[in-house]
């Protein structure tokens, strides 16, 4: 645009669409983003999911930019643009949400009602450390400590319970999202001492 003065300024980059507009939280989806002002190669455009920057992006025009996804986690993501320091606002629809995490099975499925035991939590989506905080639950119990191992392992170390011998729903929480009750991944208090 130009201003006088033999000033000129460029518009701000607009990211209008995003497809397709969800993945794995593993990251490494090539997402194809829709806009204006994405200047040219020459400009080195760069997208981002939330405040994440993208694993590779590639510049297509000016109007559509490819960004392969980085691992995370969450809903309703705003999609950016940033070309020569100038970042876009996410319009309406433009957005990405990470898959919810999925619980498919643990080992073991009991321990001691005093807590303690270490229960290894398999399944997906999980996200990845540093970019995606997973919370394991016993119920509605959370752990005593949550390690994730990677995007399809999480270390639980159990709650103290209360109830012996009822069967509790294990689920992961990443970014805050919730994963559905899988009737496999049940956990029982028993009696016995912690773990040594």
């Amino acid at each position: 645009t130009y201003q006088g003065y033999g000033l000129f300024s460029y518009d701000r980059p607009r990211v209008s669409t995003v497809a397709p507009s969800g993945g794995n939280a593993a990251g490494g989806l090539p997402v194809t983003i829709t806009g204006s002002s994405f200047g040219d190669a020459d400009t080195d455009p760069v997208g981002f999911v939330g405040a994440t920057r993208c694993k590779r992006t590639l510049y297509v025009s000016d109007t559509s930019l490819v960004c392969v996804t980085p691992p995370g986690g969450g809903r309703d993501l705003p999609v950016e643009a940033e070309v020569g320091g100038q970042r876009s606002a996410a319009a309406g629809g433009a957005g990405f949400g990470y898959a919810p995490p999925r619980v498919l099975y643990l080992e073991p499925t009991e321990g001691p009602v005093g807590g303690g035991a270490r229960v290894t939590v398999f399944g997906r989506n999980f996200g990845r450390t540093g970019a995606a905080r997973s919370v394991a639950y016993v119920g509605p119990l959370a752990c005593r400590n949550t390690t994730w191992v990677s995007d399809r392992e999480v270390l639980c170390v159990s709650p103290r319970g209360a109830d012996l011998y009822v069967r509790h729903p294990v689920t992961v929480r990443t970014e805050g999202v919730p994963s559905p009750r899988e009737p496999r991944a049940q956990y029982a208090f028993i009696e016995g001492p912690p773990p040594g």
